[in-house]
């Protein structure tokens, strides 16, 4: 679970309750023009802005690294889509956080980072079957509890 964060998706437009997580890493993206996987991550949120969630934890991130002159984002367009409700943001809850520790734990040898964890629990909480992530590693390995044997989350954006 490293690099950049995740996002979820839900599994249809017209639900307002959770969607698919989005990890940070493809809203980066979408917001900086001069990021190299800019082009599609924009059509992912596009196609899927009315299924697209944050985690609460990865908000400030991505503010961070938008505002980062290198990366030349837009923290402001990124704050007025949550505020205009095209991105949602879940909020964590104690059971969220016990599960997170029961995943930075058991894989703690892959050097997850608790944003990833975050992503994992909720997908398991709201029974999501899709995350929105650019860096696919972590999730090709953990084993969501959801999920039948053997089956990972779904990995948005595809080529």
């Amino acid at each position: 679970m490293t690099g950049t964060s995740p996002i979820l998706t839900r599994r249809s437009p017209t639900e307002r309750s959770p969607r698919d997580p989005l990890r940070h890493g493809t809203l980066v993206a979408a917001f900086n023009r001069a990021d190299k996987d800019h082009a599609r991550c924009v059509r992912l949120r596009a196609q899927n802005w009315a299924r697209l969630v944050v985690p609460s934890l990865a908000v400030t991130e991505i503010c961070h690294l938008l505002s980062d002159p290198v990366r030349r984002g837009s923290p402001a367009l990124f704050c007025a889509a949550v505020a205009d409700d095209e991105l949602r943001v879940i909020e964590v809850t104690p059971h969220d956080y016990r599960r997170m520790s029961e995943l930075l734990a058991a894989y703690a040898s892959l050097r997850p980072q608790a944003v990833d964890a975050c992503v994992i629990a909720l997908a398991e909480r709201f029974d999501l079957r899709q995350v929105a992530t650019l860096d696919q590693r972590d999730y090709l390995v953990v084993a969501p509890r959801h999920h039948p044997k053997g089956q990972r989350l779904t990995i948005l954006p595809g080529d």
